[in-house]
């Protein structure tokens, strides 16, 4: 079985779409897609929540830190503007009031902060930030063996972590692998929007671009009158 997984959606439909049409030209018998993070900068939240919630078990969400906020918006908006920016206060706010009532619901009953799964003999661990950390945690790229294995080794029992974040990498370890499959949502210096294709009995990994039309998403962000920072994020991974 092969499974795809994505990171850092940021409400972005088009990035989405884009994924699941590469994963449908691929022809790996690719059975399930994991995403990483849902909402965000990016104006598309019920459109995102409509593909993904009529997906049937297809498409798993797997709750990221702003997903996390929009589900405490309601009766913690105070308490947000201490943990997070202006702007990204308006990226939480925009997503709340554009998802309808059963989308809040669908996110606050349905999508967890982590997912265990066990794929024949192969147990995988995946989750937005670290397994000590589930929302706020990170797993840095490009570090010595010895670190990756400090954050496997409590959880030794899983053959693979996957964990959210801009960079995309892979980690092999005594223990196991770690894998992050980079931000689907965004672009990021030269590297484009990525999706990581596992296959879950080898634990072989390797990584897929996928292109959109950004020029639409920046006019989607300015005719709902969005901040121009995420204009910004969405052509450099900056705010």
């Amino acid at each position: 079985m092969k499974i795809a997984v994505a990171s850092n959606l940021h409400g972005n439909l088009l990035a989405l779409s884009a994924m699941l049409e590469r994963v449908e030209k691929l022809k790996e018998n690719i059975e399930k897609v994991y995403v990483l993070g849902i909402f965000g900068f990016f104006p598309y939240a019920r459109e995102v929540y409509e593909l993904i919630s009529g997906s049937g078990d297809y498409i798993k969400a797997i709750r990221g830190i702003y997903d996390h906020a929009v589900v405490r918006y309601s009766e913690e908006k105070e308490n947000l503007s201490e943990e997070f920016s202006e702007v990204e206060l308006k990226a939480v706010e925009w997503s709340y009031e554009n998802l309808s009532r059963e989308g809040r619901k669908w996110l606050r009953n349905y999508v967890p902060t982590f997912v265990a799964e066990k794929f024949g003999d192969n147990e995988f661990f995946m989750c937005y930030g670290s397994p000590f950390d589930l929302l706020k945690g990170e797993v840095l790229p490009n570090q010595p063996s010895t670190y990756y294995e400090t954050i496997l080794s409590p959880i030794r029992k899983y053959e693979m972590l996957v964990v959210a974040g801009s960079e995309r990498f892979v980690a092999e370890t005594k223990y196991g692998k770690v894998v992050c499959p980079g931000a689907v949502g965004y672009y990021k210096r030269e590297e484009k929007p990525s999706f990581a294709v596992i296959d879950t009995r080898n634990l072989d990994v390797y990584f897929e671009d996928i292109d959109f039309k950004r020029s639409e998403v920046e006019e989607r962000i300015k005719a709902e009158k969005l901040p121009e920072k995420f204009v910004s994020f969405l052509y450099h991974g900056k705010l």
